[in-house]
């Protein structure tokens, strides 16, 4: 490792206490700091130089947004830049407070099925009752198992990109980090992996009291749309179409919700929810077959960087499955 890099690791917690103090070190120093928030697992699985950053055409194969003068950053990991939907896809933002925005993470099987969910095509995300929706394609991701505002199947990995987001946090010495979900299933993901809420969670207590028997959006899955038919108040992505087509009696507002770094709350609005009922089939995970992940997919970067990471269950590969 460069010795130059070496000490700037040292600083993090210290002089660098924030995405803009990393976003001032030098080109080649922050790309490999950020290049950390992909699951090391993909590299390997698409045959990725981890240290490069480069296929084995000698192409780059993630693009980082991260201007010296701001306290944000934009990470795109792609087989090669000719693909549309990046693998992974994460955007964090400092806030006033010393503390950090999740303010997206995807995670995209680039060998799956691309649904086109809105008209002009040029968004993943679509918010509920938008005009831009493309009702048919909806219906097909929607048999296809996918949630409101996914254009493919995830790999399962999403868990694994919030570990390695609040890894380097630690390293920062920053201590909360704020998520502001884009979708009911996203909410329930986020109770799920520690969250909680600050505001919004009195509006998800009132749809999950309204999915119960007697309730009146149970009522409304009276079949009249694909997206409200009888049975998707059990699972939380049957309640999201739901929410998506608009069966709530106010627009969706996202909750803000927080988690403290390194700490799980247990801040449950759909207690015992599951996320597809159990009879559906399971997604094809890419990463099925995979034995195990070989050492260069962390390498000697990623020891120094973050030890306890490389010492306690890096090869793991039993995610969340709903991503």
């Amino acid at each position: 490792m460069d010795p130059a890099f070496r000490e700037a690791l040292k600083t993090l917690g210290t002089d660098i206490t924030s995405l803009r103090g990393i976003n001032r070190l030098p080109v080649e120093m922050k790309e490999l700091i950020y290049a950390s928030l992909i699951p090391p697992g993909l590299f390997a699985i698409y045959d990725v130089d981890p240290l490069s950053l480069r296929n084995r055409d000698g192409h780059k194969t993630v693009q980082f947004e991260f201007p010296a003068e701001k306290g944000s950053v934009k990470v795109y990991f792609r087989r090669s830049l000719e693909e549309s939907d990046p693998i992974v896809y994460i955007e964090l933002s400092d806030t006033p407070y010393g503390q950090v925005n999740f303010e997206w993470a995807i995670v995209n099987d680039p060998d799956s099925e691309r649904f086109h969910i809105h008209k002009t095509d040029k968004s993943q995300f679509l918010p509920p009752k938008s005009e831009f929706r493309n009702i048919p394609e909806e219906i097909r991701a929607m048999q296809a198992g996918l949630a409101p505002g996914q254009v493919r199947r995830g790999l399962h990995k999403f868990q694994e990109v919030t570990h390695l987001v609040e890894t380097l946090l630690s390293k920062l010495k920053i201590e909360m980090i704020h998520g502001d979900p884009y979708a009911y299933h996203n909410a329930i993901e986020l109770e799920r992996l520690g969250y909680f809420y600050t505001s919004g969670k009195e509006t998800m207590l009132e749809i999950h009291h309204e999915f119960r028997p007697e309730g009146k959006l149970l009522r409304r899955l009276d079949g009249s749309t694909p997206f409200r038919q009888p049975g998707m108040e059990k699972t939380i992505r049957g309640r999201s179409w739901a929410i998506h087509d608009g069966i709530l009696d106010q627009p969706w507002v996202c909750p803000s919700m927080v988690k403290l770094v390194g700490r799980q709350s247990r801040d449950f609005t759909f207690p015992d929810a599951i996320y597809v009922p159990h009879e559906s089939p399971p997604n094809r995970n890419p990463l099925e077959g995979v034995k195990k992940i070989v050492s260069i997919a962390l390498g000697p970067f990623r020891m120094a960087l973050f030890p306890e990471l490389w010492n306690a269950g890096r090869h793991r590969l039993d995610y969340l499955s709903w991503e």
